[in-house]
């Protein structure tokens, strides 16, 4: 089996943590049992069905969930605009450094947004950013990098408490 694999997405996953996943020998398995449990009316483990209720009450639930994540989803997009429109200028400016040097730092009033940029063959690019609340990448190209990072730094701003503003150069 031969398996083509893209520099930057692997740098992505090996960065993160998550590990390859290997086949599963019978001689590798923790415990010695496999196979499949048949569940029957008399067995202990069977899972009753929900009552009409239990039901209605499952479906009222993922409703309110539904409609709180629309909410959610609704402020976050309100705020990336904001964020983008307010400090457009300096978010660009930030990722003009970015691309010419390959590393920039945003000052903010809850603290610095580090990014930097790393570079794979074949025009792969992996924008990466540590901030204080944690860290994030994503994948890019020659042609795209200034315009991902601009929307990089602004989703990161506008994931942050509401008080954090960039503070001019």
């Amino acid at each position: 089996m031969i398996a083509i694999r893209d520099p930057a997405h692997a740098y992505m996953l090996l960065s993160s943590g998550v590990t390859r996943p290997r086949t599963q020998f019978p001689w590798h398995r923790k415990n010695g049992s496999f196979g499949y449990l048949a569940l029957t009316s008399g067995s202990p483990g069977r899972v009753s069905q929900p009552t009409a209720e239990e039901t209605e009450q499952l479906r009222a639930q993922m409703d309110q969930r539904r409609a709180q994540s629309a909410e959610t989803d609704r402020l976050f997009w309100a705020r990336l605009n904001d964020v983008e429109q307010r400090f457009g200028e300096l978010l660009e400016a930030t990722a003009a450094e970015l691309t010419r040097v390959g590393a920039a730092t945003l000052r903010t009033t809850t603290g610095d947004i580090h990014a930097r940029i790393i570079c794979f063959p074949n025009d792969h690019l992996v924008v990466e950013l540590v901030h204080p609340r944690g860290w994030s990448q994503g994948m890019s190209s020659q042609a795209r990098v200034a315009h991902d990072c601009v929307h990089a730094l602004a989703s990161t701003l506008a994931q942050a408490p509401p008080d954090t503003e960039p503070l001019a150069r």
